[in-house]
């Protein structure tokens, strides 16, 4: 039977189209979190054991071990980065798309009980902070039209504990990432700018940021994304006292984003662009061990859990993995990978085709046994059938190089 070329490539399209529609409009509204950036695990009261993950479309959610939302955020955002569960209980929150931090009521998700608005005079004026530090070459600053892109890109917030660091007042450290600045601010209505490391124009003392963190040592720990490198500030004196840039045989960074201290002087590092975990010995100044896998699909943050095991917020395939310490297997998934189904129905259509083309080849083919390898039709079927496979087996890993060259380089 003689097949209308034209006639299938349509129908091919229609029902592509018809899929598109399907897992990329109408099923994210049944996944319990878009594109997921930050995720925490729960230690303690009411969801204790559970997940805090913070999507970059949608609600911030608290999810169990098998991906069953308990808690939701009372708003749809369309940004956010980073979510903390308060000492209180309650939920702060990094609300990238309004500039601003909140503390979400976790018994009334709709009502905000404090918050700090980057584009709020009130709250802080870049004008005044500027001049205070001398810098009078910083316009943008006080150019607010490019809110649409998030003008500071707010991209982290954390809870500092004043009581451990000898002060009887609670801060919220804070990353702006298109301002190259990390900020500290009094947790009170005072708000007031406590500590700044980084500097607008100067990208070499930080470029474009991710998760700061407050060590118990009173170090800040920045990831320096935009410099390839990962460093540590002595918090009184802003000198870096630990620098991190990975040589041969690990490369380089691209686009590291997390690093936390794990104890027994390691660190769990979140490389999103390489698609891979490090941990990285301080006492021997190594990488000791690099996680690989195919279910990684630009890792953005990662922790240790209680069982040992790391649990990583998949940004681009809408999961939350968990993967053996010890193996670097993933030995859970939360959520599904719809986004995947498109591509992966087109690549599966692709080969299917090549394969039944193989077939017949193979049918007419006067060679004997391994002979018909050295056919053209056949040789060619098998290696369009072996392309097909390898793309699927790293298409994660090819999706977050494509994105790290293009948008996220």
């Amino acid at each position: 039977m003689k097949v209308n070329t034209k006639k299938l490539i349509i129908g091919l399209v229609v029902i592509f189209s018809f899929l598109s529609i399907i897992f990329y409009t109408i099923i994210p509204g049944f996944m319990p979190f878009n594109s997921p950036c930050d995720v925490d695990y729960i230690s303690d009261g009411e969801y204790a054991g559970c997940y805090l993950v913070s999507p970059i479309w949608g609600h911030v959610v608290i999810v169990d071990q098998n991906g069953i939302v308990k808690w939701r955020s009372h708003d749809n955002k369309f940004f956010l980065h980073d979510s903390d569960v308060l000492p209180n209980g309650n939920i702060l929150m990094a609300d990238t798309s309004d500039n601003r931090v909140i503390e979400v009521d976790i018994n009334n998700p709709s009502k905000i009980l404090w918050s700090w608005d980057a584009l709020n005079i009130s709250d802080i004026n870049w004008t005044r902070f500027s001049l205070d530090q001398g810098w009078t070459d910083i316009p943008f600053l006080e150019d607010q039209s490019s809110l649409i892109s998030s003008w500071t890109h707010l991209n982290d917030v954390d809870f500092i504990n004043g009581s451990k660091f000898g002060r009887n007042f609670d801060s919220i450290l804070i990353s702006l990432n298109n301002f190259n600045m990390v900020i500290e601010i009094n947790y009170s209505e005072t708000k007031e700018i406590i500590w700044w490391y980084g500097h607008p124009t100067n990208i070499t003392i930080i470029n474009h940021q991710h998760n700061p963190d407050r060590y118990d040592n009173g170090n800040t720990v920045i990831c320096d994304t935009g410099n390839d490198r990962i460093i540590e500030v002595n918090t009184s004196t802003k000198k870096i006292v630990w620098e991190l840039k990975l040589e041969f045989p690990f490369g380089k960074f691209r686009f590291a984003r997390d690093c936390d201290d794990i104890g027994n002087d390691m660190r769990l590092i979140t490389d999103s662009g390489n698609n891979r975990l490090l941990i990285y010995d301080m006492k021997s100044k190594k990488v000791v061990k690099e996680i690989k896998s195919p279910w990684l699909a630009n890792p953005y943050e990662a922790d240790m859990l209680p069982n040992g095991n790391i649990l990583v917020s998949n940004l681009f395939s809408d999961t939350i993995l968990i993967i053996d310490y010890k193996t670097g297997i993933v030995v859970g998934i939360i959520g599904f990978p719809h986004k995947w189904i498109v591509p992966y129905c087109v690549i599966g259509t692709v080969m299917a085709y090549h394969s039944s083309k193989l077939i017949k080849a193979l049918k007419i083919s006067n060679k004997r046994k391994f002979r018909k390898i050295l056919d053209f039709q056949i040789y060619r079927r098998i290696v369009y059938i072996i392309l097909g496979i390898l793309i699927l087996y790293f298409f994660n890993t090819i999706l977050t190089f494509l994105w790290f060259f293009t948008l996220g380089g």
